[in-house]
């Protein structure tokens, strides 16, 4: 705990006070203590239960009981949160939001699966939408692993929203909901999601432009749009030319989703997206396509941490009230940035740290 205790953020011990986590108890007397309780309950299967018990056999005292922890954990929400926003904003995960992002709330849908414990295949999928620049949870849904991920299930979502997601939200369905809610989508955009079209209404082959166009490092633009019905509807292409190094890293991942699928080696079309950073959005115009992959680039940033939550993953979920799932959910985000931090650290030296830019 010494090494987590010395990237703690300037202040988490004064916070865990001001936001009512730490309350006067002679179980549980400092920030430090709090917080080993918090990840006692994080990596012992989600128990109150059993934390309760390795508490008494681990500080071989009279520790809390089960009812006593849950409360505990549950009042630590606003706290984890607060160290978790300030340790991504130390270490760059997080940065402020650019002036021309004004007026606009800016969240990330994500899902990820969950498995208890003894279960070789996922159980359950947690569905989230975290505001980029607060990290405040503004909506969640837990429902079976076998049902997909859909912006629709998100009621939230309101005027000036800009939308940010993966490949899977990447559906004519998904963006037709955002756009009539008022708000904007980002999505990550995979091969032939949706035909496209151009404004005299002729069909446009985007994987043929792709192919002809390629250069690293350059900007692509693109106003075109999809079929609605029997309306066509705008939608903005955006894409970004990556460089030699990035190429070779997608097809890495590529190569090992393939493996893990027996679809054998990459194959042409998988070439040919490889070579970008392929959005589809509804901004406008206003908005440069630099600004629109630098937003991108920003929740690819955040999006390391969320990669590093569904490795941990785990155990007998019990919280069902809205407060114990928020301590549960920025627990286990606070638990994936320190694993991240630790990483870094470890491949980079501290004159040469840097992370990756963009999703592979």
């Amino acid at each position: 705990m010494n090494l987590i205790y010395k990237v703690m953020p300037t202040g988490w011990k004064e916070a865990a006070k001001e936001t009512g986590a730490l309350v006067r108890s002679r179980n549980i007397r400092t920030p430090e203590e709090l917080l080993r309780h918090n990840f006692l309950y994080q990596t012992s299967g989600d128990s109150y239960g059993l934390t309760s018990a390795l508490t008494q056999i681990s500080e071989n005292q009279v520790g809390l009981n089960k009812t006593a922890v849950q409360k505990r954990i549950t009042n630590s929400g606003k706290w984890l949160k607060w160290i978790l926003e300030h340790l991504c904003k130390q270490e760059n995960y997080l940065t402020e939001p650019p002036q021309w992002l004004e007026g606009y709330r800016v969240c990330l849908v994500d899902a990820s699966d969950y498995s208890k414990q003894g279960s070789f295949n996922a159980d359950f999928r947690f569905h989230s939408m975290v505001e980029l620049f607060t990290l405040n949870m503004a909506e969640f849904h837990f429902t079976q692993a076998s049902e997909g991920e859909k912006i629709s299930r998100y009621e939230t979502i309101q005027e000036k929203d800009i939308i940010i997601a993966d490949r899977a939200y990447g559906t004519i369905k998904g963006m037709e909901y955002v756009v009539g809610k008022k708000a904007d989508f980002l999505f990550r955009l995979k091969a032939k999601s949706f035909q496209l079209y151009t404004k005299d209404q002729k069909v446009f082959d985007l994987t043929a432009y792709l192919q002809e166009n390629y250069e690293p490092g350059t900007f692509i633009d693109m106003p075109l749009f999809y079929k609605s019905g029997k309306k066509y509807q705008p939608v903005r292409i955006c894409a970004l030319g990556k460089n030699k190094k990035d190429i070779e890293k997608s097809h890495r991942h590529i190569k090992k989703s393939n493996s893990k699928k027996n679809r054998g080696k990459i194959t042409d079309l998988q070439q040919i997206y490889s070579k970008y950073v392929l959005v589809a959005c509804s901004l406008p115009e206003t908005i440069s396509v630099n600004q629109i992959l630098e937003l991108y680039r920003m929740r690819w940033q955040m999006e390391l941490v969320f990669k590093r939550l569904k490795s941990i993953f785990g155990g007998e979920f019990c919280a069902k009230k809205r407060e114990s799932v928020e301590a549960w959910f920025y627990g286990k985000l606070l638990l994936a940035a320190i694993c991240e931090i630790f990483i870094k650290r470890s491949r980079f030296s501290p004159c040469n740290q840097k992370h990756d830019d963009y999703e592979q």
